[in-house]
């Protein structure tokens, strides 16, 4: 039986309606939704949400587009810590691209607060390294005009490109970068971190090569506070690794470094010991290597040339290193280069003057570590000696004596040392810190019968040594 007319028409609007027209305005509604100011704000919300769960930072974003499924544009992006607030990097526009194969991050003019490079090298190896999830597709980060800001300096980054992958359970990231300044077809800068997760516990692995590039060491005093004591215009070029197995912690790192220390302060490196040494010096490392187990092995060479030398650190070459004084000087005094190599193994040092051996200087003889006036000064001795003559030599007048081994180490971190010279300690008539009867293991007591800070006892005779090593003076 056939259906009437009426009926089919009936049907054929409502099939409209509901297949063509209802769709149709509804998809118009969503559209309409999606241009309120309140779905943007929204929108804004969850993906800030978003891309703090995947970094753990306080994220702002000023605005964002969304060109297709895969596609992302932000504006204004702001990251900083979530406790505290205070500010980790900030970046003007960021071209998110993701899909199934890789995904491509390209950021313009980010700045980065130098002080929080460490809160961003653990969110890289906490948020990315330690999560196989994350990096399953190959990711690549490009930037321009990057620029670390610190406390006093900024240095700019004219060009950045870095990647992350994962290799048979191995996951390889890689940056290049080129300061500002630097031919763009240059080398640049190369940063490698390699995660390990083959071997039981996992490994990280950190090397740098700066080519054929001087790396400032001023922008980064804010993230290592004692590049500060080597000058405003000192600069590194070489090479730098580390690995530290989980678990190790700080402790658990073997370092290896291999470069040279250009245009280093000698007056800022000695401001706060006893003895001052002005002028600009290089310092040139050969190797050091400082294992997980407490394993050092050093060696270099310090060269200088046309500066200032305190004359008390003539009679402390002599008696802490075994230098051979040449001219007696009793006042400070103008040197023409103090050149010397050192070696520094397990516990023992070694220290050779190396002046004649500069070009120019051919004709001072051999040993020569201080010349001033054309006439040598100091010769070394070029015999090996226990390492912690070292911190004799640059020992104040108040420093105090603690039997230092092996057992005592771990105590160390707990004792504070004195920053300055008790009242009444050197009283006449009173023992001189560091100079009590040999053999005594009591503390000395001052004037007023209280004891010195941190004075455990006089550092007694180890191993080989016939007598109590002497308390710098």
């Amino acid at each position: 039986m056939l259906m009437h007319e009426r009926t089919t028409r009936a049907i054929a609007r409502w099939l409209f309606v509901v297949c063509c027209a209802a769709p149709t305005v509804l998809t118009l509604l969503a559209i309409l939704v999606t241009w309120t100011p309140w779905y943007h704000h929204r929108a804004r919300r969850a993906l800030e949400s978003h891309v703090a769960l995947l970094t753990g930072l306080h994220v702002a974003i000023g605005d964002f587009e969304r060109s297709d499924p895969t596609t992302w544009r932000l504006s204004d992006v702001r990251l900083s810590d979530p406790e505290t607030l205070r500010g980790v990097a900030t970046i003007r526009n960021v071209c998110w691209i993701s899909n199934s194969e890789n995904t491509v991050i390209h950021l313009s003019q980010p700045e980065i607060r130098v002080e929080s490079l460490e809160q961003i090298s653990d969110l890289v190896h906490q948020r990315f390294l330690h999560r196989p999830d994350q990096t399953r597709v190959p990711i690549r980060i490009a930037a321009d005009d990057v620029t670390l800001r610190g406390q006093s300096a900024a240095h700019t980054l004219q060009d950045f490109d870095a990647t992350l992958e994962t290799l048979d359970n191995v996951v390889l990231g890689s940056v290049r970068c080129i300061p500002a300044g630097e031919r763009p077809d240059s080398v640049g800068i190369q940063i490698q971190v390699t995660r390990n997760r083959s071997v039981s516990p996992p490994s990280t692995a950190w090397s740098m090569q700066t080519g054929d590039i001087r790396l400032p060491m001023a922008v980064l005093a804010d993230y290592y506070p004692f590049l500060e004591r080597i000058g405003a215009d000192a600069t590194f070029d070489g090479s730098w690794a580390a690995t530290r197995h989980d678990g190790g912690g700080s402790e658990g790192w073997t370092v290896n470094l291999a470069g040279h220390f250009r245009e280093v302060d000698l007056g800022q490196l000695t401001s706060e010991l006893p003895h001052r040494v002005t002028g600009r010096g290089t310092v040139s490392v050969d190797r050091c290597q400082l294992d997980r187990d407490g394993g050092v092995n050093v060696a270099g060479q310090l060269v200088a040339g046309e500066g200032w030398m305190s004359a008390s650190i003539l009679p402390r070459l002599a008696e802490d290193l075994g230098c051979e004084l040449k001219i007696p000087i009793d006042q400070d005094f103008a040197f023409d280069v103090l050149a010397l190599r050192f070696d520094l193994y397990a516990a023992q040092l070694r220290v050779e003057g190396i002046c004649g051996s500069l070009p120019g200087r051919e004709w001072l003889p051999a040993g020569v570590v201080v010349s001033a006036g054309g006439r040598p000064i100091v010769l070394s001795s070029e015999r090996w000696l226990p390492a912690t003559h070292l911190t004799r030599l640059v020992a104040p007048p108040h420093s105090v004596s603690i039997p230092l081994s092996g057992q005592t180490a771990g105590l160390l971190w707990l004792l504070r040392p004195p920053r300055h010279p008790m009242p009444g300690q050197l009283t006449p008539g009173h023992s001189t810190p560091g100079h009590s009867t040999p053999g005594s293991s009591l503390p000395e007591v001052v004037p007023d019968g209280t004891q010195p800070a941190a004075r455990i006892g006089r550092l007694q005779p180890w191993r080989e040594e016939a007598d109590a090593i002497p308390q710098p003076y």
